[in-house]
């Protein structure tokens, strides 16, 4: 399952596993510069910003702007998923159906810089057959692309989702839609506390997917608005590292330009990772320090796959606690998660911390014999660090800031 992984994330970056041993993770984000901004000192600053590809422009695209911005991202080294109103706009029962993909698929299937096809989002289960035929013909005819489709979070009600429950949303969608991976948005972070139902949402994709052998990545807070808060370093590293605790691939940004059309403004959007007049915020300079640890970390990560992801007290809602058939005994020192991932040979343990205020020290006891542990460098792809391991006791321990992640190889 690890390769069949691997191989969906090089396909969804546009690149064989022949041609590109360490694929990069999905880092990208909703809502890019808009058509005025198409240019290239705008890529060039999405790429210097640790991103890896570019979802459509704010507020629309149209077939020149999208051969623009593949032309861009190809001098950048991004890649980038394209928005077409034609990829809809016929049912598949339609006479014209095959037609018209194909023609979608004319304007840009041969550019080298093409990632994939942006869909929908937040569907409805009822939009689940057009998406499949949509989405089955694009991958016959360019397999390497990605038809991407966002789906709703769990706190979105029966009627939004089309099904009774959240775990029959997603495991419908995998199924009839029958996707090259799994994405969805879930923003935690309210104005005094977080959502209870945060780590359940990654916990029912996490096993859907598995059982599917699908990759999936999910979409994260960056900008206020409404009743969400502005999220400090700390909470971005928190959504991020929890992310990936449970096995994500890649991680998304809502958004990248503050958005700054009227409604907009009613809602209280400000201060994203770039301002509504195109300046950098403090938030750039964060962003990318983080994209750069989750770089240096993907190529160990594209080569797991996720087993579990357990907590420690108090145990979120509908999470899993420490399970003694699991590799770890007992975790002290904070309230912490533990994602479990494994490649052909080794264990590994993504220690998270959940505070979002305070600093610790994870006492991890291990439930079997190991010889050595190392951690994964945040700082160089592929790099190890020696961790603080008693083999005699089964013991690390390691402190982390608040809202930080480590990922350890356990050698047995």
């Amino acid at each position: 399952m690890a390769k069949a992984v691997s191989l969906a994330l090089a396909l969804l970056l546009g690149t064989s596993a022949r041609l590109r041993a360490e694929p990069e993770f999905l880092i990208s984000f909703w809502f890019g510069p808009p058509k005025a901004e198409t240019t290239l000192k705008r890529y060039q600053e999405i790429a210097d910003g640790g991103f890896t590809a570019v979802l459509p422009p704010a507020y629309g695209s149209d077939v020149a702007t999208n051969k623009k911005i593949l032309d861009l991202c190809k001098q950048t080294g991004l890649k980038a998923f394209v928005e077409d109103g034609r990829l809809l706009a016929k049912q598949p029962n339609a006479a014209d159906f095959a037609r018209n993909l194909d023609a979608v698929l004319a304007d840009y299937a041969a550019h080298p810089a093409l990632a994939g096809y942006f869909l929908t989002d937040e569907p409805g289960a009822g939009q689940f057959p057009q998406l499949a035929a949509v989405n089955q013909y694009l991958r016959k005819k360019d397999p390497r692309r990605v038809p991407f489709i966002n789906l709703l979070p769990n706190y979105a009600s029966a009627d939004q989702l089309g099904t009774r429950t959240y775990d029959e949303h997603v495991g419908r969608f995998i199924t009839s839609v029958r996707p090259a991976l799994v994405s969805w948005d879930h923003y935690a972070l309210l104005a005094n506390s977080e959502r209870p139902n945060y780590f359940e949402n990654l916990e029912i994709v996490r096993r859907q997917t598995a059982k599917a052998g699908l990759p999936f990545v999910p979409i994260i807070l960056s900008v206020p608005h409404l009743f969400y808060r502005d999220p400090t370093e700390a909470e971005l590293r928190w959504q991020v590292f929890t992310t990936l605790a449970y096995g994500a691939k890649g991680v998304l940004y809502f958004t990248y330009w503050t958005p700054y059309g009227a409604e907009e403004k009613q809602q209280g959007f400000r201060n994203a990772i770039i301002g509504a007049d195109g300046k950098r915020t403090p938030k750039y300079d964060q962003v990318k320090r983080l994209n750069a640890r989750v770089k240096a970390l993907a190529p160990t990560l594209l080569k797991l796959r996720s087993l579990a992801a357990y907590h420690t007290a108090p145990v979120p809602q509908g999470a899993q606690k420490l399970d003694p058939q699991g590799p770890v005994a007992r975790a002290a020192g904070g309230e912490w998660l533990i994602g479990w991932l494994r490649d052909d040979q080794n264990d590994y343990l993504f220690v998270v911390n959940r505070s979002l205020k305070n600093k610790g020290v994870a006492e991890i006891t291990l439930a079997r014999p190991a010889r050595e542990v190392d951690e994964i460098a945040q700082d160089k792809p592929g790099q190890f660090k020696k961790a603080q391991f008693d083999p005699a006791k089964g013991r690390l321990q390691t402190a982390l800031e608040a809202g930080a992640g480590k990922l350890f190889v356990v050698r047995r």
